[in-house]
């Protein structure tokens, strides 16, 4: 596919961008407007900020934000992202059973939120859940339970004024649906497996060199949760994954647990998923 095509203007990027013009053109076709504004504008910083992406991706996301923000309109930032993917992309069907639908909308969600929240954006990371639950709760049926826990998150964070307690409440309210019928996630090919993992790297990386090495480690362990309870992702890089979760869980210092999920992560993309000698 052309997303491997190093010529991509959005590079690791790509798979960011894909998620947030799916969330943000739904919830924008179930008439909220101004959460799919402030998820597409969440998704274009946080996009900015990837290590990899190209002077034309940043200047083009850069002028749509701009111009986006006098009238809120999220369909400025939502053309900008649309014209940087490549021609023939399309995003993968929407699983047929209502759960999955919804865990899959969820992970969506996390791969945008997890990253700009742990690059200081709180108020981004909010927006792209709520905006997310609301679009979940306007257009899917079904997965009652699923629905009825996005119901009590928003209603929770409705009693709220601090972005960060509200972040957290509708992420403890999308973890508790993940859990329910068993892991689960989308499908994922093996391009997009290299993908997630060098678009961690590329915002784990320079966080942690930054001294921010709790975002850093935040930030390979939300990517590597999301492979591992995904479909079609190869058991042994699963098992890679699983093993490194393990190991750093148990570590006292952040900064190694962030090492750990590196050196996993560099196994990878080399094509090695066995452990390293001592």
């Amino acid at each position: 596919m052309s997303t491997d095509d190093d010529s991509n203007p959005l590079g690791p990027a790509v798979r960011l961008v894909r998620a947030a013009v799916e969330l943000g053109g739904r919830a924008t076709d179930a008439g909220d407007a101004a959460g799919a504004y402030d998820l597409f504008a969440c998704a274009a910083r946080l996009v900015r900020r990837v290590r990899g992406l190209s002077e034309v991706a940043d200047f083009r996301l850069e002028r749509a934000l701009d111009e986006a923000e006098a009238d809120s309109d999220p369909d400025v930032i939502r053309e900008a992202f649309e014209s940087l993917l490549p021609d023939d992309d399309e995003p993968p069907a929407v699983p047929d059973d209502p759960l999955a639908a919804v865990q899959r909308f969820i992970q969506m969600a996390i791969s945008i939120g997890a990253p700009a929240y742990n690059l200081d954006d709180r108020q981004g990371c909010y927006d792209v859940y709520s905006c997310t639950a609301r679009m979940i709760l306007a257009t899917l049926t079904g997965a009652d339970a699923a629905r009825t826990r996005l119901r009590e998150a928003l209603d929770v964070c409705d009693t709220l004024d601090d972005s960060d307690k509200q972040a957290w409440a509708m992420r403890h309210g999308f973890d508790a649906v993940l859990e329910m019928g068993g892991p689960t996630g989308p499908a994922l090919a093996p391009s997009e497996v290299r993908q997630l993992l060098a678009a961690a790297i590329s915002i784990g990386a320079p966080a942690f060199n930054l001294g921010d090495s709790r975002g850093c480690y935040e930030v390979y362990g939300c990517t590597a949760r999301l492979l591992v309870n995904s479909v079609s992702v190869p058991d042994e890089i699963k098992a890679r994954l699983r093993k490194a979760l393990e190991e750093a869980a148990v570590l006292p210092e952040v900064a190694r647990q962030a090492w750990v999920m590196r050196h996993a992560f560099d196994a990878v993309l080399g094509g090695s998923t066995s452990e390293p000698e001592e």
